[in-house]
């Protein structure tokens, strides 16, 4: 068995990151002034235990679904989005 992780943004899984901005990543959302007024994408990060033999190029999405349902561990990422062409953060 060994551990990877896979990454869910909207309707898509991929084994990296998505290409938003780090200098845009929230590190704490429980300030409810701070959600408010800023527009928020979240990256799932699924850290999951697979056979040795498991072939990412050879999983459908809907397995890839299926695998994301059994993590161990799941951890979000929170971006902000980009208003007016300036970052907000």
């Amino acid at each position: 068995m060994e551990t990877i992780r896979l990454y869910k943004f909207k309707d898509s899984i991929s084994r990296k990151m998505q290409f938003l901005n780090k200098e845009s990543n929230l590190d704490d959302l429980d300030e409810s002034m701070q959600t408010k007024f800023l527009d928020v994408e979240i990256v799932t990060e699924y850290v999951i235990n697979i056979s040795n033999d498991f072939i990412y190029e050879n999983v459908s999405y809907k397995e890839l679904i299926q695998l994301c349902s059994s993590a161990k561990e799941t951890i979000e990422h929170y971006f902000v989005k980009t208003n007016n062409d300036f970052d907000l953060i």
